[in-house]
């Protein structure tokens, strides 16, 4: 293999070790015995059968997560739908439905917005047929993957299948829920292969493609920095540039900055989903279950010391991160310990990963590949045999025989992966250290990887600190506990009665639930509909109740609020095609959106005994008529009633949201919210003098309160930030105090996984 000359080249010496060891490596190369021939074959013949039988066969018969959240961002991109609220839970949810896709939930947190194209070419199809066609698809990626695997090690096609079968729960999952890591490891792979041929730029061009799946592979930019690999690591930066900027014309900017500013910062603290939930192997995730609590999610953890959690994360990634880095080689070295660095480097991505789930295991069949034929290569049997036996051990399904929801100290006890997993690297680690080349250590080199340990912890521990503090303020005023759900928003109050918006894995999908009377106290009852329903509303008497049913299509229902026992009420069709209601104050009005292509329009309609529909030019509307306010190239977003009639409502038509008002007799619109302020959720106290809304500050949603002058007009010098969390309080609701507001909060929580909590916005 010959370099290009402004990489470095092993040494002549390093060379003749390489040859050698080639030549003592013979032994893997020969023809095994018979008896080993059969009894790998054997093994290989039952593995196979194994992945068929579990995974390949009901991932082929069954539509489940995680492909129809790739197949569902890829259909609205065909169809022209803009992807502007496509990490927005609900609006996901109910596009989901409108399709008429199973199953009941689905999410895009935190794909990258690449993640639907690469199922973009089946998008045309039915689900079902679309991910066989995807799973087709990964089975070639898959063999070749292989044949690079035996091309870049002396392993030969049969044992390099069996270390791929060896991969029983990751593979398994890949293919049963129609993941993407194994096209992931495809890039990986293709990357490394290119990178060991000499073609770095290329290689880096690899990484960056496998970037736009999953972020982690954009760290290999480190590694050609440490192996002063300049054109790999430029490649890498450039690549990654460039599909940034293509992503911007593919997708809208706006899509591309809903990702970088709101939905990346939390996943790289592991909060982007469930943080505390077990099957994250991380020690992110360890962590948080021993020492932060959460009143639903993680109520009994060992202590609630959120410092100890911010300090122990950064210090065991920096313990993770710069060993690896210090005992690398500074520059190109003989094949063997090449690929030693390289698997060693992916098996380090995923253990400090902040929550790796079995499926991400599939890269580790490149990392275990290489570091094993290197292994073999300087003659360490024993250790590449241990190094496969905890390989295996990882990609065993371990959490079958562990607490799902522990307690305290057991929460040790739940994480059996990620030992493993740890336990190999730390292996990889101490291979490093015994095939690393005769050198002298400088005290300059140790000084500054000790002070690399050292800034990385102290930053990581800071940034913890800064991103928790205030976070837990509103576990005291949560005013309602919904055991094992995910999620709890849109709340409605009126007269003693809270309705929301919940969702839960008990319910397998989104439903209506209520607590009444006086909700701080009273009992949680759920209103099951047989379909998602979303966005409660309630006049200010809570006598009736309105809700969305989401299926094909949205239609508003009402029913009497009280009528309500876990089961669907009587109800009674007020609007067709319309989704989240809102219900003017004196039930006079009912205002609600209408979607093109996922871009709201704002629509009222008059729904009281004595109320007639306000004629316009436009529309000379009889009583009981339908009013269409705003167009959807205004792309209205949420609506609420002063008490005059008026509307207050949010609306990004250009992608950046704001609120307006909008009068029903005139239709005339104006901006109510500050030029440049990206404003959402508005709500009117019931007295008329006071706007909420949820403003976005550095990529989170705080809650503020306006007063209005009598005049009608906002009163500027009389506004309160009510929350400055590092984190997202939005969908405000007033109490018939006119002081008091009901919001969600995803504070202590994963990314818009909120729940409910009480505020006193007004003295």
């Amino acid at each position: 293999m010959s370099l290009p000359p402004s990489e470095s080249a092993p040494s002549s010496a390093s060379a003749a070790r390489d040859d050698l060891c080639d030549d003592r490596g013979q032994a893997w190369r020969l023809p095994p015995s018979r008896s080993t021939r059969a009894i790998e074959t054997l093994l290989l013949v039952l593995l196979a059968a194994l992945f068929l039988w579990r995974g390949l066969l009901p991932g082929w018969r069954s539509l489940n997560t995680d492909f129809p959240n790739y197949y569902l961002a890829a259909r609205l991109y065909r169809q022209g739908y803009s992807l502007n609220r496509v990490y927005d839970w609900i609006w996901f949810q109910r596009q989901k439905d409108h399709a008429g896709i199973e199953p009941r939930i689905v999410e895009f947190i935190p794909s990258t917005p690449y993640a639907g194209l690469v199922v973009l070419p089946f998008a045309g199809l039915p689900p079902l047929q679309a991910k066989q066609r995807w799973l087709a698809l990964n089975l070639l990626l898959l063999v070749l993957t292989g044949c690079l695997l035996s091309r870049m090690t002396t392993l030969g096609p049969r044992r390099v299948a069996l270390l791929v079968f060896l991969a029983v729960i990751p593979l398994r999952n890949n293919f049963l829920y129609g993941q993407e890591h194994v096209a992931l490891l495809f890039l990986l792979t293709l990357a490394a292969w290119l990178y060991l041929e000499g073609r770095t730029a290329s290689s880096g061009i690899a990484l960056a493609l496998a970037a736009a799946l999953r972020i982690y592979p954009g760290l290999f930019v480190f590694y050609f920095l440490r192996k002063k690999q300049w054109r790999a690591t430029l490649a890498l930066l450039l690549a990654c540039a460039g599909l940034g900027l293509v992503a911007v014309w593919l997708f809208g900017f706006p899509t591309v900055r809903n990702y970088v500013v709101e939905v990346l910062p939390r996943a790289f603290k592991g909060e982007d989903i469930n943080p505390y939930d077990v099957h994250w192997d991380s020690f992110t995730a360890l962590a948080r279950r021993l020492f932060v609590a959460e009143p639903e999610m993680n109520p009994h953890p060992l202590a609630h010391l959120p410092a100890a959690y911010a300090v122990l994360q950064p210090l065991i990634e920096a313990l993770l991160f710069v060993p690896f880095l210090w005992l690398m080689r500074s520059a190109r070295s003989e094949p063997a310990r090449e690929k030693l660095e390289f698997g060693g480097y992916v098996a380090l991505l995923l253990v400090m990963s902040t929550h790796p789930a079995a499926y991400h295991f599939c890269v580790l069949i490149l990392a275990i590949a290489l570091a094993t034929d290197s292994l073999l290569r300087f003659e360490h049997r024993k250790q590449a045999l241990l190094v496969v036996a905890l390989y295996t051990l990882v990609c065993l399904p371990l959490q079958r025989f562990t607490p799902g929801s522990p307690s305290g100290w057991h929460a040790i006890l739940a994480f059996p992966k990620f030992y493993a997993m740890t336990a190999l690297w730390l292996m990889l680690l101490w291979e490093l250290v015994k095939t690393a080349p005769r050198r002298r250590w400088r005290s300059y080199e140790a000084a500054v990887f000790a002070g690399l340990f050292v800034a990385l912890t102290l930053a990581g521990a800071w940034t913890n600190l800064r991103h928790l503090r205030g976070q837990f303020a509103n576990y005291a005023s949560r005013v309602v506990t919904t055991p094992d759900a995910l999620m709890a928003a849109e709340p409605a109050a009126a007269a003693g009665t809270l309705a929301f918006t919940t969702m839960s894995s008990t319910w397998n999908g989104y439903v209506t639930a209520g607590v009444f009377p006086h909700f701080t106290q009273g009992p949680l009852e759920v209103l099951d509909f047989g379909a998602d329903t979303f966005h409660p509303a309630l006049d200010s008497t809570a006598a009736d109740e309105w809700v969305e049913i989401a299926s094909t299509r949205s239609r508003i229902v009402r029913f009497p609020s009280r009528d309500s026992s876990l089961v669907a009420p009587a109800t009674a069709l007020e609007v067709d095609n319309a989704e989240q209601p809102t219900v003017s104050p004196d039930g006079q009005w009912l205002a609600f959106i209408r979607e093109t292509q996922g871009r709201g329009s704002l629509w009222v309609k008059s729904i009281g005994a004595g109320a007639e529909a306000a004629p316009s030019a436009t529309n000379p509307a009889p009583r009981q008529s339908e009013q269409k306010l705003v167009d959807s190239t205004s792309d209205v977003l949420e609506a609420a009633f002063f008490p005059d009639h008026r509307l207050a409502f949010a609306a990004q038509p250009d992608g950046q949201p704001a609120l307006f008002v909008v009068d029903i007799k005139t239709q005339l619109v104006r901006l109510l919210s500050p030029p440049g302020v990206r404003a959402r959720y508005p709500a009117i106290s019931p007295d008329g003098e006071w706007l909420a809304s949820a403003r976005e500050e550095k990529g989170n949603w705080q809650l503020q309160v306006v007063k209005f002058s009598r005049a009608g007009e906002i009163a500027t010098g009389d506004e309160h930030r009510l929350t400055n969390a590092d984190c997202n309080s939005i969908s405000p609701a007033w109490l018939q105090d006119s002081k008091t507001l009901v919001y969600a909060t995803d504070c202590g929580r994963g990314l818009g996984l909120t729940a409910l909590a009480k505020i006193r916005a007004v003295p």
